[in-house]
């Protein structure tokens, strides 16, 4: 199965939680469902290949482009056992009438070995262009809805009476669909102390300033360094300014910058220099 990464951005959300945006293609594969097939997680885009830890995960959101069948794998194996309990979340099924919640207790295709939640849901998809969705699966409580917040516009929903930790969370397009997805992965929010500016000088970062001292660039960096809300910070030698930013309440997926003499911006490194704000990889 050949995976297109095509790239990765810095997200800061409005909660301030630092994620990743990966932009991934899914091919076509003539599969229908987990109903049809034992080994359905051979053919999954495992997320954890996208350093996202899916233990102390909770929910996910993404964006998806396709035409029809897209579903979601939550599994309780960290290996593609596909043999272990699983959810599959497919929106867009049914020639883009349906979207269902199944669990899936093991890989004997037996009826009674599966239960599945469906809702009837006419073009939840577009051919061309990104719909957003989310899903969750807290305590047991598995929901998959429409749009960016995770709890609103509810599609379809389901309680698991006897819920399992999900160890893995995969990505697929069934049906013989292509399927592009911008996928929200969360990263540790964890600053590394490293910082890095991916332009040459002479660039200065446009964001919300709530500071402009006279500084060496190390106190400069300290201060950063210091304050959480501190995501970026812009230093001019010569006059040893430092502008402290912070990307405020807006989402940003690059960081804005305009052409300044003398000046250069320096953006924060997270989990493990791994996430770099502002840097493409």
């Amino acid at each position: 199965m050949n995976l297109i990464i095509l790239r990765l951005n810095i997200l800061f959300s409005i909660t301030k939680a630092l994620s990743v945006k990966y932009d991934i293609m899914t091919d076509e594969i003539s599969i229908i469902s987990s109903s049809y097939e034992a080994n359905i997680l051979d053919y999954m885009v495992d997320l954890s290949f996208y350093r996202m830890d899916v233990l102390p995960a909770r929910c996910l959101t993404f964006e998806v482009k396709a035409c029809k069948h897209v579903a979601l794998y939550a599994s309780s194996s960290d290996n593609k056992d596909s043999t272990k309990p699983l959810y599959e979340i497919a929106l867009g099924s049914h020639h883009d009438t349906r979207t269902y919640i199944r669990r899936r207790n093991d890989a004997s295709l037996q009826t009674s070995s599966r239960i599945t939640e469906q809702s009837y849901t006419d073009n939840v998809l577009n051919c061309g262009e990104y719909r957003p969705f989310w899903i969750s699966w807290e305590a047991g409580s598995i929901m998959v809805g429409s749009g960016n917040v995770v709890g609103d516009n509810v599609i379809v929903s389901w309680i698991d009476p006897d819920p399992f930790i999900v160890k893995s969370l995969g990505i697929l397009t069934l049906d013989k669909e292509v399927g592009e997805w911008k996928v929200f992965i969360p990263v540790k929010d964890n600053f590394t102390g490293y910082y890095t500016s991916c332009e040459a000088p002479g660039k200065r970062a446009v964001l919300l300033s709530f500071g402009n001292v006279s500084s060496s660039e190390l106190q400069c960096s300290t201060m950063c360094s210091r304050l959480n809300t501190c995501a970026v910070y812009n230093y001019k030698n010569q006059d040893k300014r430092c502008e402290l930013l912070s990307v405020g309440t807006d989402p940003l997926t690059d960081v804005p910058k305009s052409p300044a003499t003398g000046w250069q911006y320096y953006a924060k490194c997270y989990d493990e220099n791994e996430a770099c704000f502002g840097c493409f990889f």
